[in-house]
C-alpha cells in the first residue's frame, strides 16, 4: 500500500519561513552590539553636522551684523582733481592745472608747492584756481611722455594732441591753453 504523502499546510510553511528569517536575522547577540552601535555613530554624525552647519550660521549672521552696523563712511569727492579728458572743461574761465606724475621721487616737491599756493592764496579774491591731473592714473598714463622719446608737445590744443613731460602747469582761458610751462623754477614763480 502506498503511504499517502500529506500535503504541507502553505500558511504553515510561510510562518515557518518568517520564523527562521526572524532568527536568522539576529543570530548572535554580538551582531546585534554591532547594528546597535552603527546606528548609534549615524545618529552621532548627523547631530555633529546639524550643529556645525547651525554655528557656522550663527557665526556667518553675526559677522554680518557687525558690518552693517558699522559706521559707514561716505566717500569725498575731490574735484580739485581732474582727467586729462577735462583739462580743457572746467567752470572757471581762468585756471591753472599742475600735472604731474604723483608715484615720482619729485612728486612731494610739486604738491608742496601746490600746497603752499593755496595756503597762502586762500583769504585773498586773486587767487587763480589750480587742479591737479596725475599722471599715473590709468587714464591719464597714455598722455605720460617720459617713457617714450622725453619729448613733450607745449603746442597741443587738443586732448588728442597732449604729450605731458615730468611736471607742466597749463593756464586755462576761457578753454584754451594760454601758458605751457615746464620748467620747474618758472612754475614756482607763478604759484608763489
Amino acid at each position: 500500500m502506498k503511504k499517502a504523502k500529506l500535503k504541507e499546510n502553505p500558511l504553515m510553511s510561510d510562518n515557518k519561513k518568517i520564523k527562521k528569517l526572524k532568527g536568522s536575522k539576529f543570530d548572535s547577540s554580538s551582531e546585534e552590539e554591532v547594528n546597535l552601535k552603527k546606528f548609534f555613530i549615524i545618529v552621532l554624525v548627523i547631530a555633529v553636522l546639524i550643529g556645525g552647519i547651525y554655528f557656522a550660521t550663527d557665526f556667518v549672521t553675526k559677522n554680518k551684523k557687525e558690518t552693517e552696523n558699522s559706521n559707514i563712511n561716505t566717500g569725498n569727492i575731490n574735484y580739485d582733481i581732474v582727467s586729462v579728458g577735462t583739462i580743457l572743461n572746467r567752470p572757471y574761465d581762468n585756471y591753472y592745472v599742475l600735472i604731474y606724475d604723483a608715484s615720482n621721487d619729485n612728486s612731494i616737491k610739486y604738491s608742496t608747492l601746490l600746497s603752499l599756493y593755496n595756503e597762502k592764496h586762500s583769504d585773498s579774491d586773486d587767487l587763480i584756481k589750480v587742479y591737479t591731473c596725475d599722471l599715473s592714473n590709468k587714464l591719464n598714463s597714455k598722455y605720460y611722455n617720459v617713457n617714450n622719446d622725453n619729448i613733450s608737445n607745449p603746442k597741443a590744443t587738443k586732448i588728442d594732441d597732449f604729450d605731458f613731460g615730468e611736471i607742466t602747469l597749463l593756464q586755462v582761458k576761457e578753454g584754451k591753453i594760454k601758458q605751457y610751462i615746464e620748467d620747474y623754477e618758472k612754475i614756482k614763480d607763478i604759484l608763489k
